[in-house]
């Protein structure tokens, strides 16, 4: 899972989800919440979308595979995708 903050959102951050999209398996449930389905450990896809953000910005990283997990009101397209690749 990649949550960030992104600190002046209008400065053009295409780059960072054209990284995060170039994932084969990915899903955005909300904004500025990425699921992302990889053989990278959390801390080297942190490192990797350090280069994409400012210092201002925040993110965070969570290998959330095998965990329980629960929601509601997402479209099924998203959650078709946490049945499947969670």
């Amino acid at each position: 899972m990649i949550s960030y903050d992104l600190i002046a959102p209008g400065r053009g951050y295409e780059a960072l989800r054209s990284f995060i999209e170039s994932h084969s398996k990915w899903a955005k449930p909300v904004e500025s919440l990425y699921l992302v389905k990889t053989t990278k450990n959390a801390e080297t896809l942190r490192n990797d979308l350090l280069s994409y953000l400012d210092t201002n910005d925040k993110v965070i990283v969570i290998d959330v595979t095998g965990k329980s997990a629960a929601w509601d009101g997402l479209p099924d397209k998203v959650s078709n995708w946490i049945k499947s690749n969670l």
